[in-house]
């Protein structure tokens, strides 16, 4: 195997320090998933799931072994994944094992079971992968009968494609009738691993500049224009989109005259189906312009038919039609689009991205939103003398575009699918646009010189009323200027392009998800500040950016931020650093405004603001932004405390606070409202509380550790140094004392306003402590207390983020109704 040792402690898992890892460099696909895994971490929509149907009797001990010889037997299984000056690294664990939980359903009654196996089944496959640990593979078996059995086998898409897929599931039957017949199993040695595939193709890509490729997708995307079909709702957030798969088994008479057809004109399966997506596409939205994307299998050497790993391209496919073509000329339009994408595959998306220069909007794809693909199943039915697998649909960890369609030929015929967006799309919509296509299929075939029909004329689709808020300007000339400067210089050695001026777009120049990684890796090492990929879509110019990056150098407390300046509803104004929240502000949506209001504790000196001129400040930004309420007011730990000061100076201005939201936050003044022994006890339970908890973490699994480490040092000053557990570990560093203080509520007279108050699940409550975290006392509308699945610093992260916004918009929607 060619490579090199490592002597590096990286994402070890269970074994020792001292264990060989062999490192390499990432193949382009590779880079490409771990990229979108960067820019959303925990994205369920990164895994491959799939289900298999075993018929017969099953020994699960020697099925969990044949597993973990696949693992062992293709590399790409038992590798992890480092950052190294933001270029992607893969390292192959020499070993990495699995465990297979057996779930019996045959427990419940029979009524209940199918309604089970699809809730465990959907759960499985959205549960996130961390792409420093290996394997990359889990599986869950499950037990519906005594000759029946459904495993679930979930791997992150950066180890395998779907043609992957097929050998994982020959192999794992290969080695579990080995192991029950005790001999060898009869599977050749894998000339290659898919490491060696990723040197080579590294290689390969130095030398060979793609001169001709380069010049088909400069021409094919000459005045491109990203192509949308019309959605039931508008579009929200970024990040996992929530999905579902519906489908329908297409008659053999019509894919058999499909089959005919295309024989007959030179054409493929693939392109009579995509020719006919285009046409539907075309009626649905009236565009004539179309782009919708495919994969390539890119398996184009004998050598990689038995290697696991992902090997496919992504490509567009655009077409440009009429309403008065018909349905042949459509089909031999696609005929050499799909054919020219064939003989320019090689190009790396990121490379087809930069050629057609599209606007960039955060968590989508640039290209296209629509996307096709046509495959027989890489499973055929697997009959052994003891145990059969037979494939099943699969279910969606989540949607990578907003429609997916699919074709799948299975044994009993072909399938058409498609995987959408549930928070674009009604499940309605979606059943029309399968059953529309198969009409246009059996219409098609059976005239191809039929006309394509008068243009459809899209509805649109009401928006709500937008209240802009106006921003302020928030550097200094001079800091700005310096800026502006250093990242010019990180973009011309990123970019290789001449000197920069502070309208290029970083995008426009050619940058890609790859290079804006790289960018900002060094750009977090320059000014040691991270700007996240959400940030970059939205200030993609040198100026924009730069403003980001030298707020802080300013000594003067910056004004509202609006994160989000749309909706007509009642805007949430949010204390703290201003883009801890990008995320909760993604996944609210569209319709809700969000302000943020910086605090002056991150301008250098800002920490000298008296209480007093602290509270002013964040009545007159919001004042300023917002003159009359009423108002949402939101802080995360400490800030969340401030607020409360913000509040009872809002109120007496004749305001009203709609509602009030907490994030891990204790009250202010709660401990002074104890008696001498109450505060003691509460003191002591709170310190007891947190050792158990941090004491179980280390027990736990490695992040868990991590995270308890982390966390001990602080424990262990609130134990020795703080005079109250409010004032504990979990107070944020980076606002410190000066907001503790600021902070404090010293009048502690209820104000007329509802809490919504979220706290991590691991928040010591109850013995001696009170388990609304003192915020009964500051309410006469009452308290909702909230708990998440989350540590102190990941509530303010996607996962949670997405927990904490989905109640907030139940909460204000509940109010309204009132």
């Amino acid at each position: 195997m060619a490579g090199f040792e490592t002597s590096s402690d990286v994402g070890m898992g269970s074994q020792g320090a001292d264990t060989d890892l062999y490192a390499f460099p990432c193949s382009l696909a590779q880079a490409r998933f771990w990229i979108l895994d960067q820019i959303t971490p925990e994205d369920p929509a990164l895994n491959v799931a799939v289900r298999w149907r075993l018929l017969g009797r099953l020994d699960a001990g020697a099925l969990q072994q044949a597993l973990n010889a696949v693992i062992d037997r293709h590399e790409i299984l038992r590798t992890s994944y480092r950052d190294v000056d933001g270029e992607p690294e893969q390292l192959v664990h020499p070993e990495a094992t699995i465990q297979l939980p057996v779930i019996d359903l045959t427990l419940l009654p029979e009524a209940s079971r199918h309604e089970e196996r699809e809730r465990i089944s959907q759960i499985e496959a959205r549960k996130p992968f961390d792409l420093a640990q290996v394997p990359n593979l889990r599986a869950t078996l499950l037990k519906v009968a005594n000759d029946e059995h459904i495993i679930l086998v979930t791997i992150h898409h950066i180890a395998c494609d779907g043609w992957s897929v097929g050998i994982i599931a020959r192999d794992m039957m290969e080695f579990y009738q080995a192991r029950l017949r005790l001999r060898a199993p009869r599977l050749a040695d894998l000339p290659l691993q898919y490491a060696d595939f990723a040197v080579w193709q590294t290689e390969w890509m130095k030398v060979n500049a793609l001169k001709s490729e380069r010049a088909y997708w400069t021409s094919q995307l000459a005045g491109f224009k990203r192509f949308d079909p019309p959605s039931d709702k508008p579009r929200g957030g970024t990040g996992a989109a929530p999905s579902l798969i519906l489908g329908r088994q297409l008659p053999r008479t019509l894919t058999d005259a499909m089959s005919a057809l295309a024989t007959a004109e030179g054409c493929t399966f693939f392109m009579v189906g995509a020719a006919a997506l285009i046409c539907l596409l075309y009626r649905r939205s009236g565009s004539e312009d179309i782009t919708i994307g495919t994969q390539i299998a890119g398996r184009d050497r004998i050598e990689l038919n038995d290697i696991v790993g992902p090997f496919i391209n992504t490509v567009p496919l655009r077409a440009r039609i009429a309403s008065n073509q018909s349905f042949r000329q459509v089909l031999a339009q696609m005929h050499d689009v799909i054919e020219g994408a064939l003989l320019n595959q090689h190009m790396p998306i990121e490379d087809i991205i930069a050629i057609a220069k599209p606007t960039r909007e955060p968590g989508r794809n640039p290209l296209f939103s629509v996307n096709l693909i046509c495959q027989r199943s890489f499973i055929p039915t697997d009959e052994r003398p003891e145990l059969s697998l037979v494939d099943m649909p699969s279910v969606s960890p989540g949607a990578l575009y907003d429609l997916n369609f699919f074709f799948v030929e299975r044994p009993d015929g072909w399938r058409m699918s498609c995987e959408y967006d549930t928070s674009l799309y009604n499940r309605e919509t979606v059943e029309g646009y399968l059953a529309q296509l198969q009409d246009l299929l059996g219409g098609f075939v059976a005239d191809l010189d039929r006309p394509m029909g008068e243009r459809a004329s899209p509805a649109p689709l009401p928006m709500p009323a937008q209240e802009p808020i106006p921003t302020r300007p928030t550097m200094a000339p001079d800091g700005h200027v310096r800026v502006e400067a250093e990242l010019a210089d990180i973009w011309v050695n990123i970019l290789k392009v001449p000197i920069l001026n502070p309208k290029d777009n970083f995008f426009a120049l050619g940058g890609h998800s790859l290079s804006a990684f790289r960018m900002l890796s060094r750009v977090e090492k320059v000014f040691g500040k991270r700007i996240s990929f959400d940030e970059l879509h939205s200030h993609p110019t040198i100026g924009e950016l730069a403003k980001l990056l030298g707020g802080p150098v300013t000594t003067e407390a910056k004004g509202a931020v609006v994160m989000q300046p749309h909706g007509a509803s009642t805007p949430i104004f949010a204390l703290h650093d201003t883009f801890i929240y990008q995320e909760l502000v993604n996944h609210l949506g569209e319709d809700q405004p969000f302000i943020s209001v910086p605090l002056p504790a991150f301008a250098e000196g800002g920490a000298q603001t008296s209480r007093e001129e602290m509270v002013e400040h964040c009545v007159r930004i919001i004042e300023e932004a917002r003159p009359q309420g009423p108002y949402i007011l939101l802080g995360f730990c400490a800030a969340a405390r401030l607020n409360v000061a913000v509040a009872r100076r809002l109120i007496e201005k004749g305001h009203t606070i709609e509602l009030f939201v907490t994030l891990d936050a204790w009250a202010p003044g709660y401990s002074k409202r104890q008696s001498r022994l109450k505060g003691m006890l509460g003191r002591y339970s709170y310190q007891i509380q947190s050792g158990l908890y941090y004491a179980r973490c280390l027990l736990g699994g490695a992040e868990e550790r991590r995270h308890a480490l982390r966390r001990i040092r602080l424990f262990l000053q609130a134990v020795f140094g703080r005079k109250s557990f409010e004032d504990g570990p979990d107070e944020d560093a980076r606002i410190g004392h000066w907001v503790i203080e600021a902070g404090r509520d010293e009048d502690g007279t209820p104000l007329p306003m509802p809490i919504l108050a979220f706290h991590n699940e691991n928040m010591p409550l109850g013995y001696f402590l009170d388990r609304t975290m003192g915020w009964s006392a500051l309410t006469s509308k009452g308290v909702t207390m909230v708990p998440v699945a989350a540590t102190h610093e990941e509530l303010i992260r996607r996962t949670a983020s997405r927990v904490i916004g989905d109640v907030i918009k139940a909460t204000l929607k509940q109010n309204s109704g009132r």
